[in-house]
């Protein structure tokens, strides 16, 4: 028995041996958790914090790479504690204690910090010129920006309290007082808990300001653009940084209108007691710069090149021009082939007249397939399936095809986009679709062929001229004839649309304006006796009241002349009500309906609406509205035509912008109610509503 117990009481110490063991090995791996290896010398590194270690191995790493790829020694172990000792002083420890020992392998140096010192009373002494927190917040600032500082009591660390110092002196320099001067006095430590008051001395000196700034060696047709430049500079806060600024500024003007060598240089002279300061700029424009050629990367594709050498071609024979390069920059990057562009003119052929626009970049990956789920409160939930292949054979076309699903139907589609045909500045666009629509009371399945032309003239103007033919049948087993139109109809289509846009952004406008108008003419081809012409006039203008609050108004008529409604296709009618007119209505429901809900539609809508927006947070705005407009029936014989029977919505809504647009939830209440109609209608869809 006895024999038992010693066996056992023999096993527990053993056991107890190992578990002692095993917690020494531990602990010393975590001693030995921070080292650094250079060479034939290892440093292992005790007590230090994580957030610690990675300035502190910069700095031992710095030291073992002067000291060379020799052994380690104790001069060295001792060169090294003292630089980590100082690495923690000038952090904020100044009680930082280092050891070293010479251990198998290398060196070990065990740290232990001490007390950390913290920020006390921050006091300016001297003559203020700019506000003393102003000043403040400059000398603070490098202490401050440290990951996880302690905002109120921030730690003392000698090189960021250096320099906040030197900002506040280039600060003050900024301002004019190039002979500013600050002094940090740093009082002693003091207290339990390691304060240390700090004093910075300020001596502003003399103020200097821009007086008299000339300019020689403009060209002619850039001299109002650079006495501008003049003009700003006159009696502002003068520094050597503001000077170069302004060297730059005209160089980058002459560079932006064809002077790309231009080189520019200043002459002044200050004075010892302040005062104004006489500049005088020199130009030297050299050469004005001619396109003589076009080249693109050789990594281009074959498909790539024939678009970006089709798109840049306008500029060959012209004066650079960097705002006009950049018009066909963008229509480069709206072909949707390239990810990055890049252009820079380079001497052709020795000549700094003459340049060769190069032009390289990275070409977008040609197919992508995607699936994109939505909601609108008119066509309800939406799938769909899409592939596109924008260098399709490469031949720089764009092939898409799109299949979605909806409440209201099926739809496909598929185009051949040629983003510059016969290498012009023209698109064209072969398009194929089928389509189902049964949401309400009639099934319409229709297939349409179109061939779309259309240029982008400028920065405002652009315009397209279309052909198609559609071929649509109607069936309703509610409906009368007079209601839907003609039953079974093949319609040939002819028109053309122009649009003159100055806003600053075509799916976030903050400002600008924009007028556009399409002109379509339909003539039947199967002897349903369906012909009628169609006109579309619509318009909006954005004015920033301030930052954040914009006003917006925007106006529509549409109209069809040569038939009245009855005879008109019901699809083919013009509607009025919905997200994107008097929101009030639900979609088309402005006008006459039948019982059992389906919107009739008519010859002409007209359409007006006011908006106030506020934004409370970036990308999120409140928007209150005012709507109005009144639909007519009857064979028009002006495109001017509308009903004098007005309806009315005010509302609010929210927008929440986002790259293709802002996502829109509007209330629109119907003021002057009538039989049937419901007070009001929530709209849920993308972007603006004019």
């Amino acid at each position: 028995m006895m024999n038992d117990t010693a066996s056992l009481m023999n096993a527990s110490r053993l056991r107890c041996s190992r578990l002692i063991l095993l917690a020494l090995f531990c602990l010393m791996g975590t001693m030995w958790a921070h080292e650094v290896h250079f060479g034939q010398t290892t440093v292992h590194v005790e007590g230090v914090e994580e957030a610690q270690w990675d300035p502190l191995k910069s700095m031992l790493m710095d030291q073992l790479t002067l000291n060379g790829s020799g052994p380690a020694g104790e001069p060295l172990a001792d060169d090294l504690a003292f630089f980590v000792r100082q690495h923690f002083i000038r952090g904020g420890w100044p009680d930082a204690e280092v050891a070293w020992k010479m251990i198998k392998g290398g060196i070990e140096l065990t740290v232990k910090p001490g007390n950390a010192v913290r920020v006390g009373a921050v006091t300016l002494k001297g003559e203020m010129p700019l506000p003393e927190e102003e000043l403040k917040k400059y000398l603070m600032k490098p202490t401050l920006e440290r990951e996880d500082v302690d905002k109120k009591q921030p730690q003392w660390v000698e090189a960021d309290m250096q320099q906040g110092a030197g900002l506040v002196q280039r600060r003050l320099r900024a301002e004019g007082y190039l002979n500013a001067e600050t002094l940090l006095l740093p009082a002693p430590t003091t207290g339990a808990d390691m304060r240390r008051d700090l004093t910075l001395e300020i001596k502003p000196g003399a103020k200097f300001i821009f007086g008299h700034a000339s300019i020689t060696g403009t060209p002619k047709e850039l001299e109002k653009l650079t006495q501008e430049e003049m003009t700003q500079a006159g009696g502002t806060p003068f520094n050597e940084a503001r000077v170069q600024q302004i060297q730059q500024r005209l160089a980058s003007i002459c560079a932006e209108h064809g002077y790309l060598h231009a080189a520019t240089t200043a002459d002044y002279t200050l004075g010892k007691s302040g005062g104004t300061v006489d500049v005088v700029f020199r130009v030297q424009a050299g050469e004005r710069v001619r396109i003589t050629r076009i080249t693109a990367h050789e990594a281009f594709s074959k498909g790539a090149k024939r678009v970006l050498l089709a798109k840049f071609k306008p500029l060959t024979g012209q004066l650079y021009e960097a705002e006009e390069a950049d018009f066909f920059f963008k229509r480069a990057l709206d072909s949707g082939m390239f990810t990055l562009l890049d252009t820079k003119v380079l001497p052709d052929n020795g000549s700094l007249a003459a340049g060769n626009l190069r032009i390289t970049g990275e070409e977008a990956k040609p197919v992508a397939i995607g699936f994109e789920p939505g909601f609108d409160t008119f066509l309800g939930p939406q799938a769909g399936v899409t592939y596109k292949n924008t260098n399709w054979r490469d031949s720089g076309n764009t092939l898409a095809a799109e299949l979605s699903y909806s409440t209201a139907g099926p739809v496909g589609f598929v185009s051949l986009t040629n983003p510059a045909v016969f290498n012009s500045q023209h698109s064209a666009t072969t398009r194929f679709a089928l389509e189902q629509f049964n949401r309400f009371e009639y099934d319409r399945i229709g297939t349409a062929l179109g061939l779309d032309v259309a240029r982008r003239v400028n920065h405002a103007l652009s315009y397209s001229v279309f052909i198609g033919t559609t071929a649509n049948t109607v069936s309703s087993k509610v409906l009368t004839l007079q209601q839907t139109g003609p039953k079974s109809y093949s319609l040939m289509n002819l028109g053309a649309s122009v649009m003159y846009d100055r806003r600053d952004s075509p799916v976030l406008p903050k400002k600008g304006w924009y007028v556009s108008g399409r002109m379509e003419s339909s003539t039947d081809t199967l002897g349903s006796g369906v012909s009628f012409l169609r006109s579309d006039m619509r318009g909006a203008w954005y004015i920033p009241i301030t930052k954040k609050f914009r006003f917006a108004t925007g106006a529509e008529l549409a109209t069809i002349q040569g038939a009245a409604a009855e005879k008109i296709p019901i699809d083919s009618r013009v509607f009025n009500g919905g997200p994107y007119s008097v929101r009030s209505f639900g979609m088309r429901k402005l006008g006459p309906v039948t019982p059992g809900g389906t919107p009739l539609g008519g010859t002409s809508a007209l359409f007006a609406s006011a908006e106030f927006s506020y934004e409370v947070i970036p990308n999120l705005e409140l928007a209150v509205f005012g709507d109005i407009g009144s639909l007519a029936q009857g064979n028009n014989s002006s495109p001017l035509s509308y009903s004098s029977d007005f309806r009315e919505a005010i509302g609010a809504g929210v927008r929440y912008k986002l790259p293709f647009g802002p996502i829109r939830i509007d209330y629109g209440h119907n003021p002057n109610r009538r039989t049937g109609e419901t007070s009001g209608f929530l709209h849920i869809t993308v972007g603006f509503a004019f």
